[in-house]
């Protein structure tokens, strides 16, 4: 079997048994979060003054609207505000 080498860069993650993407490059006026214990949508438009939670939800699709759950160790988008 040949070696293979791997790019860790393509690879996903495994948190809370769904797969989540690891971050990407940075963009122009937005921000990463890895989500941690205890964190919600609503804690975290307050920590980065975010108006409405919901914002956060619709800047990131993987987040299912019909429950609205973060899982610890997934990244999300947050635009600087």
């Amino acid at each position: 079997m040949e070696d293979m080498e791997l790019n860790l860069n393509d690879m996903e993650e495994v948190a809370g048994g769904k797969r989540h993407f690891k971050p990407e490059k940075d963009k122009k006026g937005w921000l990463q979060h890895k989500v941690g214990p205890g964190d919600t949508l609503i804690r975290l438009a307050n920590k980065y003054n975010i108006p409405n939670w919901r914002m956060i939800r619709d800047w990131n699709p993987h987040i299912n609207p019909e429950t609205n759950m973060i899982i610890d160790g997934e990244y999300l988008w947050i635009k600087v505000m």
